[in-house]
């Protein structure tokens, strides 16, 4: 009983211990801090603004220069109004509250808008009046609510289009910024939204199937070939956690890399990036020598400095500021790891487990190129905007027996809008956004072919008659037939029938 008690007593404390401890969490890295990348969304998608924050910084929003130093400290996706020269930081229910204020919303029933006219006589204001209050520096919510005074058809109007109106009075005279971290998603959408083709058109959705049929995942070695500044491998990247390998052909004098530097990753996943010309695939191929090939010198895409003569001294400072910093991140940038030739060959020559293109060029020849270097067993996916290149490039990996699993998938989003009694598709949409080609790499089957044994006896039959070029009688040639038929029956395997020239 003694020994139960005490056996008892240790086990208690020892849970006591236990219950005690306590796990610190770091919500600093949910803070904006100096020298971060971040992503201004300006009007809910009405434009995107990709930035280095620095102090003190300022950049243009809309027609003005706004001091945005005042973001540093606060959260990600926090929310801001651009108020004088600088931003004030609002939340989600004070901007729900001031649309609420400004007008009481049609309850009644029998409202409709079958009686609206688009003849755009509803305005008793006109636009020079507009132009007036905003030049005085009135305030967004007086000039919306004389807006609505002056409006013949706005209580007529449903509830849904009332709200819907004051929505976009509101984006149009106000201008709200929220401070997005840059991401996969949120870099493809703010370069999508400025010009598609810088990145072969490619949606976010796009890369959600890219990465998954490319099987890209941490301590992975990767080979990409890509013309969309950077995106694509900033996503393999991003995915692999500063674990592994990604060797970037680049096509043509060097690598453009500039999203790459805007994802605002350390220095230890930027080591894992090593660009080289894809010159080098082709001599290997060929089995020239790769050494007259000059090793790449990585630099990132330099922020445009700002030229109007009309700026403050401030303004002209703060680019100075901004200059200077972006050539620090450079320098900090290009201190990589070993990126001459011999080092890329040797990695190159040891196989990679993963293979992505996404370029304007032709695919059939880039695939060629790359594929020799891709273990077996291995993913591909080739991205073009078109199906007919990636139909060729199936043809050839099925005839030539190059991959498994090869199919050819289109890629098609439609989004959809969810509010309270009337969730729809969206009216306005995109197109398909291209096509996928994935696969496995497998080993091209030899083309010996093992003879069966029936074969080989046949053969052996065949070989050890004589020939019947001197058979002149019919009993010469009836004892030979049954000579044949006598060795088939003593061999233990069937034998095909074998014919006999008479």
């Amino acid at each position: 009983m003694e020994v139960d008690t005490t056996t008892t007593t240790t086990t208690t404390a020892t849970a006591t211990t236990t219950t005690t401890t306590k796990a610190t969490f770091d919500q600093s890295r949910f803070k904006i801090k100096d020298g971060d990348h971040v992503i201004l969304d300006i009007n809910d998608g009405e434009k995107y603004s990709v930035i280095q924050v620095r102090k003190p910084y300022k950049t243009k929003i809309g027609k003005q220069q706004i001091d945005i130093s005042s973001i540093i400290g606060e959260s990600f996706y926090s929310l801001f109004q651009v108020s004088g020269t600088g931003l004030k930081k609002v939340t989600q229910k004070e901007l729900e509250d001031a649309m609420n204020s400004l007008t009481e919303l049609n309850k009644s029933e029998d409202a409709n808008n079958s009686n609206l006219d688009q003849n755009h006589t509803a305005q008793k204001l006109s636009q020079q009046d507009i132009i007036d209050m905003k030049t005085k520096g009135t305030d967004s919510d007086v000039i919306i609510k004389t807006l609505i005074e002056n409006s013949a058809s706005f209580q007529s109007k449903t509830a849904y289009s009332q709200i819907k109106y004051l929505k976009k009075k509101l984006k149009k005279y106000k201008t709200i910024v929220k401070v997005v971290r840059p991401t996969l998603k949120s870099l493809t959408q703010a370069n999508y939204s400025k010009d598609p083709r810088k990145i072969c058109n490619l949606r976010f959705d796009t890369f959600g199937q890219l990465l998954t049929l490319a099987n890209i995942r941490s301590g992975q070695s990767v080979l990409t070939v890509e013309t969309t500044m950077g995106l694509v491998t900033g996503s393999i990247a991003e995915r692999m956690g500063s674990q592994g390998t990604i060797l970037n052909a680049y096509i043509g004098k060097g690598p453009s890399l500039s999203i790459v530097n805007s994802f605002g990753f350390p220095q230890e996943t930027l080591n894992t990036i090593y660009p080289f010309n894809l010159n080098v695939l082709d001599k290997l191929n060929s089995g020239q020598d790769v050494s007259t090939i000059t090793p790449v010198q990585v630099q990132f895409t330099k922020l445009k400095e700002e030229k109007d003569k009309n700026n403050s001294e401030t303004t002209a400072t703060t680019t100075t500021t901004t200059t200077t910093a972006v050539v620090e991140s450079i320098k900090t940038n290009n201190n990589r790891n070993d990126t001459s030739t011999e080092n890329i060959v040797r990695m190159v020559k040891e196989g990679v487990w993963s293979l992505v293109i996404v370029t304007h060029y032709s695919p059939l020849n880039i695939l060629l190129a790359c594929l020799p270097h891709l273990n077996n067993s291995g993913n591909f996916v080739v991205f073009c905007q078109y199906s007919q290149p990636l139909v060729e490039c199936h043809q050839f990996l099925h005839e030539n027996f190059l991959a498994v699993n090869l199919q050819i998938t289109e890629i098609w989003m439609r989004e959809q809008q969810v509010l309270p009694k009337r969730t729809h598709p969206m009216m306005g949409m995109d197109g398909a956004s291209g096509y996928l080609l994935s696969g496995i790499k497998a080993t091209k089957p030899k083309s010996n072919v093992v003879k069966s044994e029936s074969t080989a006896a046949a053969a052996i039959l065949v070989e050890s008659e004589p020939t019947t070029d001197n058979m002149d009688t019919a009993e010469e040639s009836a004892l030979k037939k049954r000579k044949r038929e006598d060795q088939v029956e003593s061999s233990s395997t069937p034998v095909s029938s074998t014919s006999s020239t008479q």
